[in-house]
């Protein structure tokens, strides 16, 4: 006998229909899908769209000072596949604003919604609407070349590292041409920048920055580059007279010492620049008479720009009062 069994398996057909079933829905499911499609197409919608203005046919002699918005949004009413046609066929058409059809004389003129909804509407399908535009007033400005030069005023919050400082703060330009109204030039003394922040410099900084805008203003340029001179910190000490001021002339002042040292902070790049004439001590005759502890507080009078962290050692002296007889 063989050591080996013949073991016998039942080969059961496999189902398809599980298989077909399920085709049958996909096919079913995608019809539904593209019938709901179809007659979401065919029925009325609203859908925003960004339109372009362009002010065309402007005189050589006049200068627009606010210009028209590059983009306003418009929400037109039709039917789906029409709304559709719009947005896949590269946008709506550009509206142009004949400048010699509006007031020439004023130097502000504000559209009316109904003359671009009018113009927009001869460039689309019969059927669309326009619903609504945003925003609701659209202007723009204009003089005949009218204008003033105005300073530039920075407006910014400046800080280095502990050990650097600040040398120098400038503005490339510091004032720029403003194009506007009689009634505004007359009123406007500076333009300020943008507000900017810089802080734990290092280093020269440049950076360009905008002008704050003025309604019915043109500035130009619209931006100005500011420069941030940083220079490293050192320390410095110069030895500084006591000077007295509004004695009587029978009366003299001896301080003890008759000088004192001034330390203080300054960048590398003033180092030398800097000295003892450069800062003032004085005592006057009333500090004297106001004095009732036996000494002078002493403090500085005149102080370098430039300079920080300034100390006075010895920061009390005594002192003495003297009588001067006149010389006849």
């Amino acid at each position: 006998m063989s050591k080996y069994k013949q073991i016998k398996l039942d080969k059961k057909p496999v189902s398809l229909r599980p298989r077909r079933n399920f085709f049958v829905f996909l096919v079913c499911l995608s019809l539904s899908a593209l019938f709901w499609y179809i007659i979401a197409l065919n029925e009325e919608r609203e859908i925003d769209f960004n339109l372009k203005l362009n002010l065309k046919n402007v005189p050589e002699n006049v200068v627009v000072t606010n210009a028209l918005p590059p983009n306003i949004k418009v929400t037109l009413k039709d039917r789906g596949a029409q709304l559709l046609s719009y947005k896949y066929s590269g946008g709506l058409p550009t509206v142009n604003i004949d400048f010699r059809n509006y007031d020439q004389q004023s130097g502000h003129v504000i559209l009316k919604n109904n003359d671009i909804t009018k113009t927009l509407l001869a460039k689309l399908q019969a059927t669309t609407k326009v619903t609504a535009i945003n925003p609701s007033t659209i202007d723009y400005y204009y003089n005949f070349g009218l204008h003033s030069k105005v300073p530039v005023k920075l407006r910014a919050s400046i800080s280095t590292n502990k050990f650097y400082n600040i040398s120098s703060v400038k503005l490339y330009p510091d004032s720029v041409t403003v194009y506007s109204s009689k009634s505004i030039l007359d009123t406007l003394s500076t333009i300020y920048t943008d507000y900017v922040t810089l802080s734990q410099l290092k280093e020269k900084t440049i950076r360009r920055i905008p002008l704050s805008k003025i309604k019915g203003a043109k500035i130009v340029p619209e931006t100005t580059v500011l420069r941030v001179d940083i220079d490293q910190i050192t320390e410095k000490t110069v030895n500084v007279p006591i000077k007295h001021i509004n004695f009587p002339a029978t009366k003299d002042l001896k301080t003890f010492p008759s000088s004192v040292q001034v330390t203080f902070q300054i960048g590398t790049a003033m180092y030398k620049q800097v000295n003892a004439d450069d800062f003032v001590i004085a005592i006057s005759y009333d500090d004297v008479l106001k004095n009732t502890n036996g000494k002078l507080h002493l403090s500085l009078k005149s102080v370098p720009a430039g300079v920080s962290r300034v100390r006075i050692v010895p920061e009390y002296v005594d002192y003495l009062i003297e009588d001067v007889t006149e010389e006849e």
